[in-house]
């Protein structure tokens, strides 16, 4: 069952107000383990439509079909628009920027020994970009969120998992192998070399992540949001446990700071999002560091994945005009 939105708010303000008259789409796509968010905006930034579906598993990867289906449903709705010309697709993994293959995606399967971009290729009339969904997020904070004045942000994501989008002065940095922002490998700990073997996850993500949290209360089986809930209510054993997330958080935080020194700090995700976690963590953070740092709760909330797609594509075929 498809959600179909035709309403959708602005995305002008990151390309700068210009009103090309151009005619051309561009679809931008937010794959999760749970659901797939797609939007479409005009050449002039104007988000005409989005869609949102249940993510389709099983073997074969059927999603990468669906993303091609919700895709040209969009475009067909609003063929009167031009043709499209661009679609960026975000994915909880990493892509290497040299051959275009994902790895790392514990929490979906889809195909590790091909190009993702070339697979959807296949069923769409444009060309397209496969990005690491959490860049694309921090994509969208840099050109239309809180740090749009800002020259560096470091966008983090806690949820599910934990992950770690940085831009710096208007790109993308993705390291060599795309791996750049996998914070869940972080070696944190007492004694990293006989632990990471062992990690669910990777060590710092099996201190934050979902599993992690819930099982910090209780039997461990209460939701994550149901323990946020109860800790805001005045439980304090739910309390005690979002404390203990936070501190665990900070210290992987740091970290990002006193590497790569960003101007801002944006948290998002299920758990990042959530502003008493934000304070939270800050606290913690002074103890660690001998600074200020600057952090904030995404903007943008759950659409920040599929609106960086947007930008990013709009960013392209902007570059593309140019050389």
């Amino acid at each position: 069952m498809s959600n179909i939105s035709t309403i959708a708010p602005d995305l002008r303000p990151a390309v700068g107000n210009r009103r090309t008259k151009a005619p051309g789409l561009v679809a931008g796509v937010d794959l999760g383990g749970t659901k797939v968010l797609a939007g479409l905006s005009d050449l002039d930034g104007d988000l005409l439509a989005t869609m949102e579906e249940p993510t389709a598993h099983g073997e074969g990867a059927p999603v990468l079909k669906q993303i091609v289906r919700m895709i040209l449903t969009l475009a067909e709705r609003h063929r009167d628009r031009g043709p499209l010309l661009k679609a960026v697709v975000g994915v909880p993994s990493a892509v290497s920027p040299s051959t275009g293959l994902a790895s790392l995606s514990p929490n979906l399967a889809i195909p590790a020994d091909k190009p993702l971009a070339r697979l959807l290729e296949a069923g769409l009339p444009c060309g397209v970009v496969v990005e690491n969904d959490v860049n694309l997020a921090a994509f969208a904070e840099a050109t239309l969120g809180k740090a749009r004045d800002c020259t560096s942000v470091a966008f983090i994501a806690f949820g599910t998992g934990v992950g770690m989008g940085l831009v710096i002065d208007g790109r993308l940095f993705r390291g060599h192998h795309g791996r750049a922002g996998e914070l869940g490998l972080l070696p944190l700990g007492t004694n990293p070399h006989d632990a990471a073997p062992k990690a669910r996850a990777g060590l710092f993500e099996d201190q934050v992540d979902s599993p992690a949290v819930r099982a910090l209360y209780r039997d461990g089986t209460v939701p994550v949001s149901e323990i946020f809930l109860r800790a805001g209510s005045g439980d304090g054993e739910a309390a005690a446990a979002i404390a203990t997330l936070a501190k665990s958080a900070s210290v992987g935080l740091a970290s990002i700071q006193a590497v790569f020194d960003p101007a801002l700090m944006v948290l998002g995700g299920g758990i990042g999002s959530r502003p008493e976690f934000v304070e939270l963590v800050s606290q913690h953070m002074s103890s660690l560091l001998p600074f200020a740092v600057q952090i904030e709760p995404t903007s943008l909330g759950p659409e920040a994945g599929m609106r960086g797609a947007l930008m990013l594509g709009l960013h392209e075929l902007s570059s593309q005009a140019a050389a």
